[in-house]
């Protein structure tokens, strides 16, 4: 430092100071000191002062509050640049997980330290809905959110560096690898599932996923136009999202998208069994639509309200878990009837390219890392087919005490049992165990 310290005192606590030069300072900007408790800590806000003037940041941004940079600034922009869903996400994660614990700090002095000692504070926090501690997939998420939204304060040069930056490799190093099973129904409770939702009024619905293994987002968002009952097949066009809004938040609750992928935009055969239900389901819509009168509102969803709004997905899915936990089935979520089709696919011998295109993936890839080890079946065909055709001749006993060689075919003789003996000529017919010895 070529300035001179000064020392200020502030009743009995001294204070040391330093002034900006006058080359670091914006026109007209007063004299500005940089102050500190010690000589240590002066030094180290001076270099960061003076990094930052350099840098031609923008300091009264960075003087902001982290909440009020959060909630004034990034949200506010943020809105215009992802899908509303994304963003009431983001919204969700900054009001519930960040702005109670560190929304009070400015953004300029934000340090890595403080990221790391909130991501501690996260970890004990318990889940008012589970009763349980935050899981590390939503404190991964949270850290996501803030370092997404500090990198725009790195942008908007309010800070020269993203401090949550450093946390990326340390949150996927900490990440535990964990295999959740996956769940689906067999092919028998498959069926008495179809047995229990007739006549239920989301029964083309329920039957619709079974059948096609179709996204939720992509089921609620089928429109009318997109069936081709003559050539029983539908195509995905849309994908339904719920919004997430605040109640009385003006807007739409839900947002109709294209596909997630390109490889979701797809064609799907459906079965005949499908259709007739579609059939009996464009009866029971069009009683509701004359019931509604003028409340409906007409805009070509096949699964909607009783007045023709966008089907509110909480409805459907809790009439679903009723009906599994009423009739004695497993309780799976209805995202679970897509494995389910994937599952009977894979039993009835379908190819999994096949698979990978009905169910909309992106890459074959994706379909084996998720269902790949139920194909264990077809593994083991492998084998007996390598069986077949390297295994050396055999002798092979005929009935007349001559042998002869085989060739591909394998005779198997039950190996014995150590130290256990056999008699023959014991009767066995009244004690199964009689003429059994085990010797030492």
């Amino acid at each position: 430092m070529q300035n001179r310290i000064k020392i200020r005192r502030r009743g009995k606590r001294r204070y040391y100071a330093i002034e900006i030069p006058l080359q670091y300072r914006d026109a007209g900007e007063p004299r500005t000191e940089v102050m500190a408790s010690s000589r240590e800590e002066l030094a180290q806000k001076y270099e960061k002062e003076i990094a930052g003037r350099r840098q031609a940041l923008d300091r009264n941004g960075g003087k902001k509050s982290l909440k009020e940079f959060l909630e004034n600034d990034f949200l506010p922009f943020y809105k215009n640049e992802v899908e509303t869903q994304t963003w009431c996400d983001y919204r969700i994660q900054i009001e519930t997980h960040v702005v109670p614990f560190i929304g009070t700090l400015r953004v300029d002095e934000l340090t890595t330290r403080h990221i790391d000692q909130w991501i501690l504070s996260l970890r004990s926090v318990v889940s008012k809905r589970t009763q349980r501690t935050l899981s590390d997939r939503t404190v991964d998420y949270a850290l996501a959110v803030l370092r997404r939204a500090l990198q725009f304060a790195v942008d908007w040069r309010y800070v020269p560096m993203n401090p949550a930056s450093a946390r990326v490799r340390v949150a996927k190093r900490r990440r535990k690898v964990k295999v959740s099973p996956l769940r689906f129904l067999t092919p028998e409770q498959s069926k008495k599932l179809m047995e229990v939702v007739a006549g239920d009024r989301y029964e083309a619905l329920y039957l619709l996923a079974l059948v096609t293994g179709m996204r939720e987002g992509e089921l609620f968002g089928l429109k009318w136009s997109d069936l081709d009952f003559s050539r029983s097949r539908l195509t995905v066009n849309h994908s339904l999202a719920h919004t997430k809004r605040r109640k009385g938040e003006p807007g739409e609750r839900f947002s109709l998208k294209g596909p997630k992928t390109m490889g979701s935009r797809r064609t799907i055969e459906i079965p005949d069994i499908s259709v007739a239900a579609l059939q009996r389901h464009v009866k029971r819509q069009e009683e509701e639509k004359h019931a509604a009168g003028d409340a409906w509102k007409e805009d070509d969803f096949v699964f909607t309200s009783k007045r023709g709004t966008p089907l509110d997905p909480g409805n459907a899915l809790h009439r679903f878990q009723n009906l599994l936990k009423t009739h004695g089935l497993p309780k799976v979520r209805f995202y679970d009837l897509r494995h389910t089709h994937a599952s009977l696919l894979i039993a009835e011998g379908v190819h999994a390219k096949k698979i990978a295109e009905r169910l909309g993936h992106s890459s074959i890839k994706l379909t084996m890392d998720t269902y790949g080890h139920l194909f264990d079946g077809s593994d083991r065909e492998s084998a007996e087919r390598m069986d077949r055709l390297f295994a050396p001749p055999v002798v092979q006993p005929i009935s007349d005490g001559r042998e002869r060689t085989g060739g591909a075919k394998i005779l198997l003789f039950r190996k014995p049992v150590l130290g256990v003996h056999a008699d023959t000529n014991a009767d066995t017919t009244k004690n199964p165990l009689a003429g059994i010895s085990v010797s030492d």
